[in-house]
């Protein structure tokens, strides 16, 4: 294998980075500081039940505040994360904003990133081939073929 291109360093230092912007993008912060954090944290990844568009955090219905303070209920006796949203999904079945990626709904978060990686693997394939379409050359038979057609045609002219 011979010496890297500066244009292939391109494409590795732009897949580098991509790869680096996923990860950054999918990293957590790591768990809320103190109870109240945690609180408000939760209430963001819940719907409000009656409201459009806002979550459970932002709403100030009623039923939001009930929800929210059922949540700081339950993050001060302890409960985990999956036991508070157990209760509140057996109670309202579409109030989780973020749906577990098992089953159907990992393949819809998956599927375009495999789709994605898929298409600049093809255009990868597709453009390095292009590049290396080797350039003909001229046999010395052909070389001499066109010379005599060449010599024939001035001759006609009258040259």
């Amino acid at each position: 294998m011979g010496p890297v291109s500066p244009r292939a360093l391109a494409w590795i230092a732009a897949v580098a980075v991509a790869i680096g912007a996923v990860v950054f993008g999918a990293v957590d912060e790591g768990p809320p500081r103190t109870n109240a954090d945690r609180a408000y944290s939760l209430a963001n990844r819940y719907a409000c039940p009656v409201c459009n568009g806002q979550s459970v955090a932002e709403s100030d219905v009623p039923i939001a505040r009930t929800i929210r303070a059922e949540i700081r209920k339950r993050v001060d006796q302890g409960q985990s994360d999956e036991e508070i949203t157990a209760y509140l999904v057996e109670g309202f079945p579409s109030i989780d904003l973020n749906p577990s990626a098992s089953g159907l709904t990992g393949l819809v978060w998956i599927l375009p990133v495999v789709v994605f990686v898929g298409a600049v693997a093809g255009l990868a394939v597709v453009f390095r081939r292009w590049q290396q379409t080797p350039a003909e050359h001229a046999s010395r038979a052909d070389v001499d073929l066109v010379e005599a057609q060449r010599s024939a045609r001035h001759e006609e002219r009258g040259g």
